[in-house]
């Protein structure tokens, strides 16, 4: 039978297992429990733009758009479209899309920099989990599945040829387990957890992107990190997300002299691209608010909103305000891969956030993440699918050694991660980072993976990233979408094409490359 190692739970691995024959042996590795992840807390919904009949071109546009004309157009075009029959393979099956009470029709909501609603949800706010939870009993038809919970996964594992066939984890006792299968995945998710205030369900920071890299896979655009306009707080504490959904229905941005700001920053206002919003808030210094009087039957739309205000913000919510705050949200950069999640890695594969495939460009458009997740599942079952079974045999033993950082260098490198790789950038600031970053893996003692504990794991992870996404935001000479850098700050056309990898150089060192986006194309007009 053949075996294929899914690293993460979220809804890219689920809907590759759906998608799996039957006759697949899946042993799936979440670093968490099965429902600690981004996407059983995704609100808004996802993008369902079938009936717009014009073949996607509007959803296109505004995807490439909100991306800053990084995205590359074939893809988007592409995803969008494979999009149709993966989501309403879904319907289908009886998943329960919000519909209106009148006409029973889709409830299409709007969200920002959408030039039309074409978002569909799920119990209000819970569209994420009303997802999971259909995939989740879609999958008891797949008796061959292995779950391994409290799983950290930190190498991949070769055969005498050189091939993947396998994995190296920690178990849930701390134990450095071998597990062999015939394909690995990795659905990891993203790193905006890296930073201090972020959106993420788990505080330890998604490990995909180091892995891929010990082993030659190149990271793109790891520069591009959404930072979302709206977590509900202050700047000191926050208590989760609130929906770009709720400025859809009606929800004004405000500062606290009751000023709607948004409106010197953009044509759209309070629906503005999350980047461009999240700059306006940051640049305000000051407490924001969302008024939602004029949003109707807010408590009923968004349960789940309402009874995260009702317990951490009751005061302002009964005048009609929402506290918020900008935080990491969500991430552009990934693991190169094509629709099908293949890398240039024979047997290892990576899909959704985790992933990039020149989708989402320099920014993400609203609730195309929950789409790319499932149709980047499906591919990539569809194309394992076809893959014949091989012997494995003869595992070889790890040859990677890593720097062994203690939290008194991790401490203060990570103190200042958020003020030089956050929202506004400064390329003075980002080469002396960049400095002390190499310092610290280069001084640093190096031990084998048995030497390892998943503390030490984790501590090397968040430097490695760090000096990852530092290397590929210095290099981008620009600002572009989610990457804004104060001496640099007008986008450059002749960047527009290049894509920023991020390769393993010597001694592990991670190098930049500049290289020319191919097959650009052309989008039909609207």
């Amino acid at each position: 039978m053949k075996r294929i190692i899914l690293i993460g739970s979220g809804l890219a691995a689920l809907s590759f297992i759906e998608a799996l024959e039957e006759d697949v042996h899946v042993i799936c590795l979440t670093k968490d429990s099965k429902t600690t992840n981004n996407s059983y807390l995704a609100q808004g919904g996802i993008c369902f733009s079938k009936y717009e009949h014009d073949s996607g071109a509007s959803h296109a546009q505004d995807t490439y758009e909100a991306g800053h004309l990084l995205g590359d157009q074939r893809v988007i075009t592409s995803m969008i479209c494979a999009s149709y029959e993966a989501i309403q393979k879904y319907i289908n099956q009886g998943i329960n899309f919000d519909r209106q009470v009148d006409t029973h029709d889709f409830d299409w909501a709007l969200e920002g920099a959408h030039t039309v609603p074409r978002i569909l949800h799920i119990g209000g706010d819970r569209t994420g989990y009303g997802l999971m939870q259909h995939l989740t009993a879609c999958l008891t038809r797949h008796s061959h599945i292995t779950t391994y919970e409290q799983a950290e996964v930190i190498d991949l594992v070769h055969d005498r040829d050189g091939k993947i066939c396998g994995v190296y984890m920690f178990d849930q006792n701390n134990e450095l387990q071998q597990i062999l299968g015939h394909e690995v995945v990795c659905a990891t998710g993203g790193y905006s957890n890296i930073f201090r205030h972020n959106s993420h369900a788990t505080s330890t920071v998604s490990s995909g992107h180091i892995i891929a890299f010990h082993h030659g896979v190149p990271l793109r655009h790891m520069e591009m990190i959404q930072f979302h306009p709206t977590l509900l707080g202050t700047p000191t504490n926050n208590y989760g997300l609130i929906s770009e959904a709720v400025r859809g229905e009606g929800g004004i941005l405000k500062n606290a002299q009751g000023v709607r700001f948004m409106d010197d920053y953009h044509p759209l206002g309070s629906l503005a691209p999350r980047d461009i919003t999240s700059r306006a808030i940051f640049e305000q210094h000051q407490q924001c608010y969302i008024d939602i009087r004029q949003v109707r039957g807010f408590k009923q739309r968004f349960p789940g909103i309402y009874q995260q205000a009702q317990r951490y913000c009751s005061d302002d919510y009964s005048k009609g305000y929402l506290p918020v705050t900008v935080g990491a949200h969500y991430t552009m950069g990934g693991i190169k891969t094509d629709l099908a999640g293949r890398t240039n890695l024979p047997h290892f594969y990576c899909i959704g956030e985790a992933s990039n495939t020149n989708f989402h460009g320099a920014n993400r458009l609203a609730s195309n993440s929950l789409l790319e997740a499932i149709v980047m599942g499906q591919h990539c079952a569809a194309v394992i699918n076809q893959q014949p079974s091989r012997p494995l045999v003869d595992p070889q033993p790890s040859l990677v050694q890593i720097p062994k950082i203690s939290e008194a260098v991790l401490k203060p490198l990570q103190a200042e991660s958020e003020a030089i790789l956050g929202i506004e950038l400064q390329g003075a600031f980002m080469t002396g980072y960049l400095t002390r970053l190499h310092q610290a893996l280069e001084q640093a003692e190096h031990i084998t993976l048995t030497q390892l504990t998943p503390t030490l794991w984790q501590r090397y992870v968040r430097v490695k990233m760090l000096e990852i996404i530092c290397e590929a935001a210095l290099h981008r000479t620009e600002s572009r979408g989610a990457h804004y850098r104060l001496d640099k700050p007008k986008m450059q056309t002749a960047l527009q094409q290049i894509d920023i990898e991020i390769v393993k150089g010597e001694d592990m060192h991670a190098q930049h490359i500049k290289r020319t986006r191919e097959n650009q194309t052309v989008l039909p007009g609207r």
